[in-house]
């Protein structure tokens, strides 16, 4: 006999839902507009988008987690610095979710994306209150944290750090201010491969934006888009940036024969983006220092980031790690590739 999924879905939600008293509750209006009615100061959520534990972890509310997706996070870094999140259950990432292990956390609330509309729903019907952020566009990316901080009940931890990003976004946008759009760079990102790239409406060529570049492939829209060679010479980009989950090093590119008469690359001006705990370029907190680098790369004799001061204040003021110069060094050096683990398509 067949079970209705929706009914399914209902029935495990009223199942799952844990006594709370609801005498003050805290009502908030999400990214997309919602309005949600939770818990004052919410004491078990689940994220379910990859890019907000890190956030959780540096205003200091990872303890009201029950649940996380970690992402494409380096794991073992992140099970040696952050202990708390590496050992958390994970429901699953993004629109790869197993509802039933997420009901059994019994969350008040779950934190997802604004795009991932069809498990929102499913999370929704089953009585669980979604907050959506949307992390692709910076100002809704510090609207996101602003939320968060507000839900957890770390405002002042939260104004901390958006008081830090918009400093260094506000030098940014300063620096960048003082090159003509004639000398900006037109930088072409390698995404996944060499040949993959992504569109304007992606978080990392607003970053770009920010730091005074040009994304060439701004007629494209999305992520991971295919091009060919040939593309790439008609764009006639200054740099390539390499994206940490590449699957090419600079020196591949700097002697692969098909990219040796760019003139990017006969410059040598072909450059791996740095990570960490995460990815620089990526929507999370570290993306500050990804901009500052990006600056720092594509304009060194006009603006000079101290880059290895500006990582040991940034990892020991919201991630409590003391780092030496050498290991500064280390990050800016290391071009490892990230290996990202695709959701299982079952």
């Amino acid at each position: 006999m067949k079970c209705n999924y929706t009914v399914f879905i209902v029935l495990l939600g009223l199942l799952a839902i844990p006594a709370v008293s609801f005498a003050e509750n805290l009502t908030i209006t999400d990214i997309a507009g919602n309005t949600i009615e939770l818990p004052q100061h919410a004491s078990r959520i689940v994220t379910i988008d990859p890019f907000t534990s890190q956030f959780f972890y540096i205003i200091g509310a990872d303890d009201k987690l029950v649940g996380t997706c970690i992402g494409p996070a380096n794991r073992d870094l992140v099970n040696a610095t952050e202990k708390s999140l590496g050992a958390l259950p994970s429901a699953g990432c993004k629109t790869n979710i197993n509802l039933e292990q997420l009901l059994s956390l019994k969350p008040d609330l779950v934190i997802s994306d604004k795009s991932y509309t069809k498990v929102n729903e499913d999370i929704a019907r089953a009585n669980i209150p979604v907050a959506v952020v949307d992390m692709e566009i910076p100002d809704n990316l510090i609207k996101s944290y602003e939320m968060i901080g507000t839900i957890t009940g770390k405002e002042k931890e939260t104004s901390e750090f958006i008081s830090y990003y918009n400093e260094k976004v506000n030098e940014l946008r300063k620096n960048a201010a003082g090159i003509a759009d004639a000398n900006k760079k037109k930088v072409y990102f390698g995404q996944r491969d060499p040949l993959s790239t992504l569109g304007d409406d992606y978080y990392e060529a607003q970053a770009l934006t920010i730091a005074g570049g040009k994304n060439v492939a701004d007629s494209i829209s999305g992520g991971d888009k295919p091009v060919t060679i040939d593309q790439v010479y008609t764009w006639n980009p200054d740099v390539v940036i390499l994206l940490p989950y590449n699957s090419k090093s600079v020196s591949d590119i700097l002697s692969d024969s098909t990219w040796k008469s760019l003139p990017a690359v006969e410059n040598k001006q072909v450059y791996r983006m740095p990570k960490y705990l995460m990815s620089w370029e990526l929507p999370v907190p570290e993306t500050i220092l990804g901009m500052m680098w990006l600056q720092n790369t594509l304009y060194p004799d006009k603006v000079s980031f101290n880059m290895t001061d500006e990582i040991k204040e940034f990892y020991e003021m919201f991630y409590r790690l003391t780092l030496t110069d050498e290991d500064a060094a280390a990050i800016l050096q290391d071009q490892t590739p990230v290996i990202l683990n695709k959701p299982s398509s079952s």
